[in-house]
């Protein structure tokens, strides 16, 4: 497990049931995830960030289950 850090809007991080709560760290809040996501989101530039956190926040879904879904898509749909 490793942690990568959301800079915080302002408002409580929405955190899916059964998933460990982050912390705040200065201006961040840390979450925990698995190395491959975390790896992931440390490429991202910032802006894709951003747009990721605020999809979280739309659809009112833990940030950590949004980039799941990015990371391990399918590779092919049938």
């Amino acid at each position: 497990m490793t942690s990568i850090r959301v800079k915080d809007d302002g408002t409580a991080p929405i955190v899916a049931q059964g998933r460990e709560t982050p912390f705040k760290q200065g201006e961040f809040y840390v979450f925990e995830v698995a190395d491959d996501l975390a790896r992931y989101w440390n490429k991202m530039d910032p802006g894709r960030r951003e747009e990721i956190r605020k999809q979280s926040r739309r659809e009112g879904k833990d940030i950590r289950l949004i980039l799941d879904a990015i990371v391990h898509k399918p590779g092919h749909v049938k």
